[in-house]
């Protein structure tokens, strides 16, 4: 049994009841099987801190119940996944709202001038039908899922957390320092990713995540050194 605030990695396959569809796995081999596996994707174990609610509320819930090394599978109805699909969610805009109209085909996926996500129904007369709704709206979903670890120290759970925000690659590169109190995390961040689109945003985020899940009462320091040999010249 998990409680709120716990770190876990998964592995899970999730599916559409009705028609066996394989819509996402952490597993390689059952990508490739489904022929959704993307060029460049790495598959590994997903990290869930429970209570962020960054998974659908009817694994979330499940996922308390588990314990490290055991398998389930979980049914979850629409109401705890994405939701009833409403009729009312649609929009007719003219093609010539995109900015490459040729790429507006059926069944693609296109992000709106206000950041909305919607999929492309049907193209006609310089005319595109868009549905807004989760393409998993009213949909009843099924998760393989087996519980492959847990995080039981600090420094582990902040690793996670930047290795989600940065990357594998750049998280290996940070340096970590804990105060023996554990009231200070400081963070010295890669010369090579101090100049890099984001960062700031990323950083702040990496934050915010050690304070709610890690360490409340801490404070979180980014810090950057640089000598003549790191800097190109």
């Amino acid at each position: 049994m998990f409680k709120d605030y716990d770190f876990i990695y998964i592995d899970y396959t999730g599916i559409v009841k009705d028609t066996g569809e394989v819509f996402d796995t952490t597993i390689e081999e059952v990508a490739k099987k489904a022929n959704i596996a993307e060029e460049g994707k790495s598959f590994e174990p997903l990290l869930v801190i429970l209570g962020e609610h960054a998974v659908v509320k009817g694994l979330e819930e499940e996922l308390y119940k588990m314990s490290v090394g055991e398998e389930k599978e979980i049914e979850v109805l629409p109401e705890k996944a994405y939701g009833d699909r409403d009729p009312n969610k649609t929009r007719i805009v003219p093609i010539s709202r995109f900015s490459r109209p040729s790429s507006i085909k059926p069944n693609t996926r296109v992000r709106l001038e206000d950041g909305t996500i919607a999929t492309v129904r049907s193209v006609s007369g310089g005319r595109v039908f868009l549905d807004l709704n989760h393409p998993l709206a009213g949909k009843t979903l099924v998760f393989k899922v087996k519980v492959i670890s847990k995080l039981e120290n600090e420094k582990d759970k902040i690793l996670a957390i930047l290795r989600r925000r940065f990357g594998k690659n750049i998280t290996e590169k940070f340096v970590i320092e804990l105060s023996e109190d554990l009231k200070k995390v400081r963070l010295q961040v890669p010369n090579e990713i101090s100049l890099g689109q984001d960062v700031q945003f990323l950083q702040y985020f990496a934050a915010r995540d050690i304070l709610l899940f890690v360490l409340p009462e801490a404070s979180v320091s980014f810090v950057y050194e640089f000598t003549k040999n790191s800097i190109s010249t």
